[in-house]
């Protein structure tokens, strides 16, 4: 019985969009299977929205067509990244632990995240 709980509850997981929240002046990322990061806004500093970025390899995460998420190689060094590469604006920013790069499902969607980060 446990075993076919451990399967639908995959089967369940898998079948979810990856999403991005604000809430309680956090931003909440969730991954299919994978844990949900959370960003304390108040800890954002060197924020900017960007286009192209470069990303390398995978060091620990989740990699699949329309999400990487976890530690990748990117022209800033090792970053945390939240992102759907098929979409090619981003919003980069720093806290004092880590670096950081998202989006989310479209540019539009993106452009309007980042101004709702902006001006928390």
């Amino acid at each position: 019985m446990i075993p076919i709980l451990i399967v639908t509850s995959l089967i369940k997981d898998s079948n979810q969009k990856p999403a991005i929240k604000i809430k309680d002046n956090e931003i909440i990322t969730s991954v299919p299977n994978c844990s949900e990061p959370t960003i304390k806004i108040d800890k954002i500093r060197n924020i900017k929205l960007l286009d192209n970025v470069e990303i390398g390899n995978k060091q620990i995460g989740y990699k699949e067509d329309k999400c990487y998420a976890g530690y990748f190689d990117t022209q800033f060094g090792t970053c945390f990244i939240y992102i759907n590469p098929n979409i090619h604006s981003y919003i980069y920013f720093e806290t004092k632990d880590d670096k950081c790069l998202i989006n989310y499902e479209s540019e539009e969607k993106t452009k309007e995240l980042y101004e709702t980060i902006k001006n928390i």
